[in-house]
């Protein structure tokens, strides 16, 4: 059975296969297997599965959905949320796995990542696992949307339609205080602003939960919903973040609340393990690129080390500035501010998942200008381009933590030692 259909100019042909093996796990966590020589990624599957699916011709690859699970993987085990295959919930990509084979199949993400990418033959070791596979999230953001009838719902995207929004109703990643946060937002969303759509930022502090709202709108039912949710403590009301790497007015407060680690516990073994890195290599002078609000260099000014840190963030790197005792904090774009502040004998970068610019490997694979880089990576496929565009440096040792469990994300520390 075949059929054809348009998406975006191109022809979509769709026909029913039965009886797929799934493979193994690509990055983005979709299944994939190939029909006939043809790559296919299809979501919710465990390497093992024997599936039947409907399937779509994009070029030289196709995706998949499937339509009956013959045989299930031993892998699999039941997916904890009702939100994963009912609402086709965006947030999670692998609950359907069970934790141990999340992990081997991040472990060979990274690997895959680096050799077709990166060109790079690196011994990727297990992922270290966070010490809380569920209710770790610290940070929940949602999509707030006014319907046509008057109501709002108030959740997330699904994955195979990130136009559509489905109402949140739990989320076992997040912890208990930020689902019983998100379930008075939902009861009180009527007293939001009048606008056709909202984000609220839920972020769970020793206080208590700290809200962040960004739209536009009039507000004036403001003190009826602070009344109506009272686990939060503090409320924001900022308008829209803008768009990476333009100029923009969200509120400075809300940006400060919202900038920190999603998982807390294993932001700390990484940071940990970053620390000891760059004790073991005994530098003179370190720069710390991408500093945030500086909790990595902090650590280690506090241990007598001198450390330029560049953030472009003005009230992060201000935090940043009031954690060193010794060294300054640059505030700039890192493109900017780095060639000023170099020969480094250790750089440390810890680039958004976009990775590193070409200016910026530019800048570090002149002569002397590192001895040493510690690259904290977000995602193994610009890991692996950006080592491409460092080809002086060698992999010394990699280390992978699994930050957000249940997803198809993982990050991961690399040690980069110049060539003689």
């Amino acid at each position: 059975m075949a059929r054809s259909s348009q998406a975006g100019g191109a022809t979509l042909t769709q026909t029913i296969a039965r009886g797929v093996r799934v493979e193994t796990v690509a990055a983005g966590g979709d299944g994939v297997a190939r029909i006939d020589g043809l790559v296919t990624f299809i979501p919710h599957t465990a390497p093992g599965d024997l599936v039947d699916v409907t399937l779509e011709q994009r070029g030289r690859f196709a995706r998949g959905s499937v339509v009956r699970l013959v045989e299930p993987s031993p892998l699999r085990v039941e997916p904890r949320c009702r939100h994963y295959e009912r609402d086709r919930c965006g947030g999670c990509q692998l609950q359907h796995l069970a934790y141990e084979a999340q992990l081997a199949a991040k472990r060979q993400i990274a690997a895959d990542a680096l050799a077709r990418i990166g060109r790079r033959q690196v011994a990727v070791p297990p992922v270290v696992a966070s010490p809380l596979p569920w209710e770790y999230r610290n940070r929940l953001t949602l999509v707030v949307r006014l319907q046509s009838d008057g109501t709002r719902i108030c959740g997330l995207h699904r994955y195979d339609a990130p136009d559509r929004v489905f109402d949140l109703e739990e989320c076992p990643i997040s912890k208990p205080q930020i689902v019983s946060a998100v379930v008075e937002v939902r009861r009180a969303a009527h007293l939001l602003p009048e606008a056709r759509q909202l984000r609220v930022t839920l972020r769970s502090h020793r206080e208590g939960i700290l809200m962040v709202l960004e739209g536009m709108g009039q507000w004036a039912s403001r003190e009826r919903f602070r009344s109506a949710c009272p686990s939060l403590v503090k409320v924001v009301w900022g308008l829209p973040r803008p768009a990476p790497g333009t100029a923009g007015t969200a509120s400075q407060a809300a940006e400060s609340i919202v900038f920190e680690q999603v998982n807390p516990a294993v932001a700390k073994l990484l940071r940990e393990l970053l620390v000891e890195w760059v004790l073991q290599a005994g530098p003179r002078t370190i720069v710390d690129a991408y500093c945030g609000t500086g909790e990595t260099a902090g650590a280690l000014s506090q241990r007598g080390i001198q450390v330029i840190g560049i953030e472009r963030q003005p009230e992060a790197a201000a935090l940043a500035a009031a954690r060193l005792p010794r060294g300054r904090v640059i505030t700039a774009p890192v493109e900017d501010a780095l060639a000023s502040v170099l020969p480094a004998d250790v750089v440390i970068v810890n680039p958004p998942r976009s990775g590193l610019s070409r200016q910026v490997t530019e800048i570090l694979g002149n002569a002397n200008a590192a001895s040493r880089i510690l690259y904290v990576s977000c995602d193994p496929a610009t890991l692996a381009r950006d080592l491409s565009r460092l080809p002086s440096y060698r992999v010394e040792r990699l280390v992978c933590f699994d930050m957000f469990p249940q997803t198809a994300h993982l990050e991961t520390v690399c040690e980069l030692v110049r060539e003689a």
